[in-house]
């Protein structure tokens, strides 16, 4: 069965917002154990974050302006530099069999093992897109040109991105000031289990209204 070309772009769309949602998904458990449970990331997780924010910039620059092989090349970058970060933090702790591992267990795997399978994935989903040939000979310019409801999702997806990036950003600050991250940090008052999810939960709010007044903005502007 052959797709027209539009059916391709929507369909190339969707994977790389779904993919942003995923990564959404495994920062959120992180933002949430620091923020909400009180654990100070350590400097091998602020590698893996900075990774994945990393990993989302091919499919931000995909949404926001069109298809290019070059911005999937950026996330596979990103997610071998973070994956090196993963592995490096598996190692130190496999080494000792009495480590207990840092950080809570996940389906019986710590963060940073999961870490690793998500720039895994991330590798093998962009170098499988790679080959598919017809969103980079379309033409397309990204969702900036294609009003609909898609493209408030997509800016909504786009800012928490954004936002996320911001919070790490400026939550090193306090913990690693101007030089290096402690590589034990010291532990935080969060703001409690539900606490953390409210405030993850706050940020997508956000997100989501700010998504919905730029495209609305932007429709009245190309009228």
């Amino acid at each position: 069965m052959n797709f027209s070309v539009e059916r391709q772009i929507a369909a190339a769309r969707w994977i790389n917002v779904l993919a942003l949602l995923a990564l959404l998904g495994v920062l959120a458990g992180s933002l949430h154990l620091q923020f909400g449970v009180g654990e100070q990331p350590c400097p091998l997780c602020l590698i893996q974050r900075s990774g994945m924010i990393g990993l989302a910039v091919g499919p931000v620059l995909n949404l926001l302006w069109g298809f290019k092989a070059r911005n999937y090349a950026i996330s596979i970058l990103a997610a071998c530099a973070g994956g090196a970060g993963s592995i490096r933090q598996i190692l130190l702790h496999i080494a000792d069999p009495a480590d207990p591992g840092y950080g809570p267990e996940v389906f019986g795997l710590h963060l940073y093992t999961w870490s690793f399978v998500t720039f895994a994935v991330g590798v093998i989903g962009c170098a499988v897109l790679l080959l598919w040939n017809t969103p980079f000979t379309s033409g397309d310019q990204g969702v900036c040109h294609a009003p609909g409801r898609f493209r408030a999702l997509t800016y909504a997806v786009v800012i928490w991105i954004f936002l996320d990036a911001v919070l790490i950003a400026v939550s090193t600050i306090p913990e690693c000031g101007l030089g290096m991250c402690p590589d034990n940090p010291t532990n935080i008052s969060g703001l409690g289990d539900v606490g953390g999810w409210l405030l993850i939960a706050a940020m997508g709010v956000i997100s989501a209204l700010a998504g919905v007044f730029f495209d609305r903005r932007q429709s009245q502007n190309s009228h």
